[in-house]
């Protein structure tokens, strides 16, 4: 399972997850990712008297989706997803609302979940949270897919359109959720729902939950993903505290600084968050007093000699 959290602040929607995949109660890797951005482009028709002119894009844009459950039912349904919702045609009198694009995702979601639940039963099933900016309304919307079991213990599926506020919304496991929401209080200034997250994540009693951090963000008309900057701390050899900072992006440790990633004199261009910024500058005020206090230490003690010499 995992731990998805979105909410609104101001303007911006927010998508954060962990990145641990696990299966039977097992850790498979912690280095899933779990949110995808889902391109979609909308072709307009070509009059049949000028066949051979390209089809026009009449929309352009990336809904953001993240899952919690079977990785294999959701990196293929946000493949196939893409695939449909990047290659579909209107003409005057189309739907092309995001109502309906949703619509259709969601039947995407059915048929992988129905033809991965023959082999693997509830393994292979997923929770799913999709969002987007409507063609239609320019409204963003969300909606979110899960499974349902009758009371005849028949599978079926819902969807249901949900609404993004301040307040966090969760999908996961049960104990994710209820850890997480136990956390709500400490939101404020200095605690983000990044502080949050990374709380679930270190927390040994959840085991489904755990990895690195990964983010999306939702701004006017698209979906963009992000890489996460944080940080740790360690005692070096001569005992001081240091600060090393790393970069995760999709749940992997990947610095796109590294000289091989920027072979041919490329530059890739990725924006990070850094929501632990302000303690990591603490961390690192203090790293830098206590080298400081040696160096005064040593040089006071330094003069006080050279004095008793003369």
């Amino acid at each position: 399972m995992t731990l998805c959290i979105a909410w609104k602040r101001g303007r911006e929607t927010y998508l954060v997850s962990d990145s641990r995949l696990t299966s039977s109660g097992s850790l498979v890797t912690n280095d899933a990712n779990k949110i995808f951005k889902i391109k979609v482009e909308i072709y307009g028709a070509v009059p049949s008297e000028t066949p051979n002119v390209a089809e026009p894009i009449i929309f352009q844009s990336s809904f953001g989706l993240c899952f919690a459950g079977s990785y294999m039912n959701g990196s293929i349904l946000a493949d196939t997803i893409e695939e449909v919702l990047s290659n579909i045609q209107a003409v005057p009198y189309s739907d092309i609302s995001i109502d309906n694009l949703s619509d259709i995702a969601f039947v995407v979601y059915k048929r992988v979940s129905e033809q991965l639940m023959k082999l693997h039963r509830q393994d292979g099933l997923s929770e799913v949270l999709l969002g987007g900016y409507c063609p239609s309304s320019g409204n963003l919307k969300f909606y979110k897919f899960s499974p349902k079991f009758e009371p005849d213990e028949l599978l079926n599926f819902e969807k249901h359109e949900i609404q993004i506020t301040e307040q966090p919304t969760f999908i996961g496991d049960s104990s994710a959720k209820q850890k997480a929401n136990s956390l709500l209080p400490k939101l404020g200034q200095d605690y983000s729902v990044f502080h949050l997250l990374r709380e679930v994540i270190n927390d040994d009693d959840v085991t489904t939950v755990g990895g690195n951090i990964q983010a999306g963000l939702f701004r006017p008309n698209t979906f963009k993903t992000y890489g996460i900057a944080e940080y740790s701390t360690y005692t070096d050899e001569y005992g001081y505290l240091q600060v090393k900072d790393s970069y995760n992006f999709r749940g992997l440790s990947l610095d796109f600084n590294d000289s091989e990633l920027r072979k041919g004199n490329i530059n890739i261009h990725k924006s990070f968050f850094n929501p632990f910024e302000k303690e990591r500058e603490e961390y690192f005020n203090q790293a830098s007093a206590s080298i400081e206090d040696t160096i005064n230490k040593l040089y006071g003690k330094s003069d006080s000699n050279q004095g008793t010499e003369k």
